[in-house]
């Protein structure tokens, strides 16, 4: 008996290695279903998810999905955008206005408007150094938010 079990078991974490089924539970959200539906035809939901883009670039791949043939309207592939930028998302502190500044990164309305000013006055930022530097913001938090900050797309 005790055999039998080992051997299921192998069996089921053969299975789950092989991507037999995705046990990524995805955030409750505008746009999950069809992240479900579009997406997990193709693709293990990690998979998906593994690496955080901005806004232009999870349209960018989205694009690419339906030139491999994806399938869905334009407001479901448009809701599929939003929501992996939403929860997957980085932001392009270079584009990015003092409202998203704040809501994207948990910063105070003066650390946004700090860096828009910033940008205004010194031109792109080019780095996360350079970030850090910007006088009004608080280092510590960007620091902790750094994973979700782009400089580029």
């Amino acid at each position: 008996m005790g055999s039998r079990l080992y051997f299921a078991g192998l069996l089921v974490g053969a299975t789950l290695a092989a991507g037999g089924q995705d046990t990524l539970d995805l955030p409750d959200g505008k746009g999950k279903e069809q992240v479900k539906k579009i997406c997990a035809g193709c693709h293990e939901m990690s998979t998906v998810t593994g690496s955080r883009r901005t806004k232009i670039g999870w349209q960018q791949n989205v694009e690419e999905m339906i030139s491999r043939g994806a399938e869905g309207s334009d407001a479901d592939m448009e809701a599929v955008v939003d929501y992996l930028t939403k929860f997957f998302g980085k932001l392009n502190v270079n584009t990015a206005s003092a409202k998203e500044l704040q809501s994207f990164l948990g910063l105070s309305d003066e650390e946004a408007q700090a860096i828009v000013t910033y940008r205004e006055q010194n031109g792109k930022l080019k780095d996360f150094e350079q970030l850090t530097k910007v006088p009004g913001t608080n280092v510590e938090k960007l620091r902790a938010k750094r994973s979700l900050i782009a400089f580029s797309l």
